[in-house]
């Protein structure tokens, strides 16, 4: 039994999603065939009984009394599973972009249930098909490991021994708080004296080549503009193999939205910086406690270049970033952050304004790439036949993508604001047409 404290990293994603919504939407397509297709009730009698095997699936977060401590997972006994509406798939684009509406409240259950039954004409299905959608809260789970609920929860396998967290009291956890205070207060200004010259040893080692250069910031376009409540998804289902040659899927794909993204803002009438780059978002190793082990590193998307050339320098590009993203030096730089106490934290999260855009932005737009396993799901005698996701989006930026692989199949998919597309179908096209291309000149 442990008092299960959140980890610094996903302490600041819980507190941060009460300023800018940052929930995660995991859609599985199941096939069935020439069989009958389950109604929603007779899937959420199967989840509601699969459920509470899962570990991840019976916690909540319990904050301490004035945050004076990190928050701390507690034991969780609510699941919440509701029907969508959508009986075609041409309909269903727009049942999951009216989820994101209602973020979970993580105190209560950090995860939702979303249940499109009986969907006619999904992709690559031969019969009606179920499409779930798993909400998920980040604090609880980063892109990998959310994918293993999904697959603890409709396949076989499970998300590991986790030990049963128990919280302390409130009043003992702020007094614990208080009186760490001092301690906490001391480690942080020691580890924040170390920062300067952790960047000054990167500055260095970047001017000698033992680093890769950082790259320059992209200037704001159209598609960075603040998003309203409005949100349109699209989904794009490929063969994995189209996507996959010399280069990664992951290559493949940013090649397509480079493309897609230049043609966009031009036909819009809107600049293209030479400096046009992507913010993507790369695993990296998994510190103890920590539900969120990823970072976000820019990558040139090379406008204006020849598309058969794109992939291959965009590879390049984003190795060095992982290179360079990688160096232990970052943890030093980032350690006063994560020892800061629990009351300081948050306001520094609470501090943050969404509306201070600076001139040059990581990006002008986010692609995150996750293959989700094998196609050997299965849910109420339906087979597993693709995956989606959906990167929320920021103050900044109002189109984001996602690169989703199940089995052999890969869904891209694109979800934006009116504010940044305000014709979505237009965009999708270009960005099919990109998909297509790029896989010709693989």
């Amino acid at each position: 039994m442990t008092d299960g404290l959140l980890s610094p990293r996903d302490a600041r994603t819980y507190w941060a999603s009460r300023v800018i919504p940052s929930d995660q939407f995991l859609l599985y397509c199941f096939d069935h065939g020439a069989g009958p297709a389950p109604s929603a009730a007779e899937v959420a009698d199967v989840v509601l009984a699969r459920a509470p095997s899962v570990t991840d699936l019976r916690l909540r977060i319990a904050p301490a009394p004035g945050d004076l401590e990190h928050p701390a997972w507690a034991p969780g006994e609510v699941a919440d599973v509701r029907e969508g509406i959508a009986h075609s798939w041409d309909a269903v684009p727009a049942g999951v972009a009216r989820l994101f509406a209602r973020q979970v409240d993580a105190t209560v259950a950090p995860w939702r249930l979303h249940v499109f039954p009986r969907v006619a004409g999904a992709p690559r299905c031969t019969g009606h098909a179920t499409v779930v959608v798993l909400q998920v809260a980040h604090a609880l789970a980063d892109g990998r490991r959310s994918a293993e609920i999904a697959r603890a929860l409709f396949g076989t396998g499970g998300t590991g021994e986790v030990p049963v967290f128990r919280p302390l009291p409130g009043p003992v956890r702020a007094a614990r708080g208080l009186l760490g205070l001092p301690v906490a207060l001391a480690r942080t200004v020691a580890l924040g004296a170390l920062a300067p010259r952790a960047r000054a040893a990167i500055d260095r080692r970047t001017a000698a080549g033992a680093l890769p250069p950082a790259v320059p910031g992209c200037p704001r376009t159209l598609l960075n503009a603040a998003p309203d409540a409005t949100r349109d998804v699209r989904m794009l289902v490929r063969d994995g193999a189209s996507l996959h040659s010399e280069h990664t899927v992951t290559v493949t794909a940013l090649a397509a939205v480079s493309l897609a993204v230049e043609r966009y803002l031009r036909s819009r009438g809107g600049s293209v910086p030479a400096e046009l780059s992507a913010e993507v978002m790369v695993a990296r190793e998994r510190r103890h406690g920590e539900r969120n082990a990823f970072g976000n590193v820019s990558v040139p998307l090379y406008p204006g270049e020849p598309a058969a050339e794109r992939p291959g320098r965009i590879a390049a590009a984003l190795a060095a970033a992982r290179e360079r993203a990688a160096s232990p030096l970052w943890r030093t730089v980032g350690a006063a952050e994560d020892a800061a106490p629990s009351s300081l934290a948050v306001l520094g999260v609470r501090a943050f304004d969404p509306t201070l855009l600076p001139d040059t932005m990581a990006g002008a737009t986010v692609l995150s790439s996750v293959h989700r396993g094998p196609a050997d799901l299965e849910l109420l005698g339906g087979r597993s036949v693709f995956t989606a996701g959906f990167p929320a989006l920021s103050p900044a930026m109002g189109l984001t993508h996602g690169v989703h692989g199940l089995g052999e199949t890969v869904t891209v998919s694109a979800t934006s604001s009116r504010t940044a597309v305000p014709d979505p179908d237009a965009y999708a096209d270009l960005l099919a047409a990109a998909l297509d291309e790029v896989a010709q000149d693989r």
